[in-house]
């Protein structure tokens, strides 16, 4: 990481604003733990403050900007950076209460929201205009579509990425500062295998969208961030006056910052050099997104002359709980070696439940709940987490079975996703051929089809005696223009040949489907297409048993029903079961963790056990789940592949991160309670 050389200039004390310091009257020893207390109380300069979960690390920010003040800095040179304007708001209002007053000069928010701030106030020196607009995702690529048809790239070619997908390229350069080939073979290879030529093809419309949005005064969202970087870069005078004013800089969440936002904290602290990150390396669980642990690992490097500071008492979860996630953490070789000590009294061990299959695994998890729940937890208390969305799937058709009322946190219900809508709409025409929302639905999937010409096409086929029969009609395929014609040949093969496997079990339907062209429509049209596959699997497991079509589609209709009736159903308004993936949960907690689909394959992730870095962080969010739950924990291990009725049974291994802690010899002689579910 580059940035302004450190150890020439001088060094900030906190009482140098202040003829004498202020007396607020907070008793610091008796609000904070020894650890904390020495973070609150440093004197300054580079500060490496590694927080373990559920360490009390916001406590430790608030009690520190509180100190500061208190010794005299003026709250307009503090900067306090966050990565959600509620925790910065939060903090901001905690130390207005320590404190008695109000703090409206403290430079306090987000990255992004800070980033505007001085850009209104700085935009001339990089060419724009202080009223520029900031452009939200949709209209960033409504810009990105006419960017594309604007181009002398041939965007209508077969495979040709679509407007969003470019955007999301784009944004994951601009945060990872990678070019695009490199991007494109971390996180797109599918791409590259249909279409070698892609870097080249994409990269001049990437170029002018730049170039327009610079012409309209606009700026999108990972603008601001890029643009505060060049500010600060490039203007020697700007970065100054912002490196002076800010007497101390503080980072929440350092562990989740992009290259961009780590040289940015570097260039605005560098005058005084009072810089203090805190996060926690074991947490960093965002690459996907951007996000580089390294900044962390780093950061001692970069700076050293820091201090590195640790929070390890925990007041959330049991000595049981966290002596398993110690273990399992200390398999990582990359990071900053440390114990969580719990505050809290002895619990129960932790529950390792080898099941059958994922249906029993659900069986299970449901049955659990509602004995929790007659042993005095609310719902609220029971959070269940998993890697993937899709292992959540049998669990929410058991739960839904079991009247049992749960959200799934930051998304949608299984059966309410775009792209099991979709599949679901090819079997429900086949099954009823006069469900004209279905066909309408599949029509629409063919290029060149919108949904004029989708009525139109129903129209002709709804008017046979059998518009099964009809669908492939060449006098109906021959009215059809050029691209519309093609893209219709393709939708009718696909449902003639399903027309005849309407006897065979719907599971088998579901992977033909995706074999005869769904799998290619998910990457030309939706993004994570992978994860989006692995979601249809799940669904023809499921559907593998039910006999035929009429028993799957019934059982789906009651389910979608009965969900569709409003989601908080238990006797509170607040009073639901939360599902969760382990990325969403981060930075919250529940009394009750299940932890679903600890096998091989499932978690870790398939596709991180490509190499060492892929294993690490996918052991980091292991851990992240684990220090979720506060008093009782169950892994959950279903050791085979599927559900009920399925062709292919495989076996599956427990995790290889359950695995580590069996084999852990330090582990041996801890009274884990090893459930096995029989046949």
């Amino acid at each position: 990481m580059t940035g302004i050389p450190t150890g020439t200039l001088k060094r900030y004390s906190l009482s140098d604003d202040a003829d004498s310091n202020r007396d607020y009257d907070i008793d610091y020893e008796e609000e904070l733990n020894d650890q904390q207390l020495e973070v609150v109380r440093a004197r300054g300069g580079h500060m490496l403050v590694i927080a373990g979960a559920g360490s009390g690390k916001t406590h430790t920010l608030t009690y520190r900007v509180a100190h500061l003040l208190e010794s005299g800095v003026d709250a307009d040179r503090i900067l306090l950076l966050t990565f959600t304007n509620k925790a910065a708001q939060s903090m901001t209002d905690r130390v207005s209460g320590l404190l008695g007053e109000q703090l409206r000069q403290l430079w306090s928010g987000t990255f992004h929201s800070i980033a505007n701030r001085t850009l209104r106030r700085e935009a001339e020196a990089l060419g724009y205009e202080s009223d520029y607009t900031i452009l939200d995702t949709e209209d960033s690529r409504t810009l990105m579509k006419a960017c594309r048809a604007e181009s002398d790239v041939d965007h209508t070619e077969e495979h040709f990425p679509k407007p969003k997908t470019l955007h999301s390229i784009y944004s994951y350069c601009i945060n990872t500062q990678q070019r695009i080939e490199e991007v494109l073979a971390d996180n797109y290879d599918y791409l590259l295998e249909r279409r070698p030529d892609i870097p080249s093809q994409i990269r001049p419309i990437l170029r002018l969208y730049q170039t327009r949005k610079r012409e309209m005064n606009l700026m999108d969202f990972d603008d601001l961030l890029l643009n505060w970087k060049h500010l600060l870069r490039d203007h020697d005078d700007i970065r100054q006056r912002y490196a002076e004013r800010f007497k101390h800089v503080l980072v929440d969440e350092y562990h989740d910052t992009n290259h961009i936002q780590g040289e940015i904290v570097d260039m605005l602290s560098a005058e005084h050099e009072n810089l203090m990150v805190v996060g926690d390396d074991c947490q960093s669980i965002y690459a996907f997104r951007g996000a580089d642990y390294r900044n962390i690992l780093e950061f001692p490097d970069r700076h050293p002359d820091c201090e590195t500071y640790r929070l390890e008492l925990n007041y959330r979860s049991t000595p049981e709980i966290l002596e398993l996630a110690n273990h399992s953490i200390r398999h990582n070789k990359h990071q900053f070696q440390k114990t969580l000590r719990s505050q809290r009294p002895s619990g129960p061990p932790p529950a390792l439940v080898k099941l059958r299959d994922q249906e029993q695994q659900a069986a299970f998890v449901a049955k659990r709940i509602l004995e929790l729940a007659d042993e005095g937890y609310d719902y609220s208390d029971i959070g269940v987490l998993y890697r993937s969305h899709h292992h959540s799937m049998e669990l929410q058709v058991e739960l839904t079975r079991r009247d049992v009322p749960f959200v799934v946190r930051s998304g949608l219900r299984f059966f309410e996703k775009a792209h099991i809508k979709d599949v679901l709409a090819y079997l429900k025409f086949l099954f009823n051929p006069k469900d004209e929302l279905s066909f309408l639905r599949v029509a629409q999937m063919g290029t060149g089809i919108g949904s004029s010409r989708a009525q139109d096409i129903w129209l002709y086929v709804s008017s046979k005696s059998d518009p099964l029969e009809a669908l492939d009609d060449e006098s109906l395929v021959e009215s059809l223009p050029g691209r519309a014609s093609t893209a219709w040949r393709r939708l009718a093969d696909q449902l003639t040949t399903l027309r005849d496997m309407r006897m065979d079990p719907p599971g088998e339907m579901i992977e033909a489907l995706l074999n005869m062209g769904y799998s290619d429509y998910l990457k030309d049209n939706y993004e994570n297409p992978r994860d989006r596959e692995d979601d249809l699997l799940q669904l023809a497991d499921f559907a593998q048993g039910f006999p035929d079509l009429d028993r799957f589609l019934g059982e789906i209709s009651l389910l979608t029903n009965v969900s569709g009736k409003g989601v908080l159903v238990g006797e509170k308004r607040d009073d639901y079961v939360t599902l969760s993936s382990v990325h969403q949960a981060k930075g919250l907690e529940w009394p009750v963790i299940f932890l679903l689909g600890l096998s091989e394959g499932q978690f870790p992730h398939h596709r991180a056990m490509e190499d060492q870095a892929g294993i690490e962080e996918e052991r980091r969010l292991f851990y992240v789940a684990v220090t979720r739950a506060r008093d009782e924990l169950y892994l959950c291990h279903p050791v085979r592949a599927g559900g009920r009725g399925r062709r292919r049974f495989e076996i599956q291994r427990a995790s290889l991160f359950v695995r580590e802690l069996r084999d852990d010899p330090e582990l041996a002689e801890v009274p884990w309670e090893k459930w096995v579910i029989e046949e």
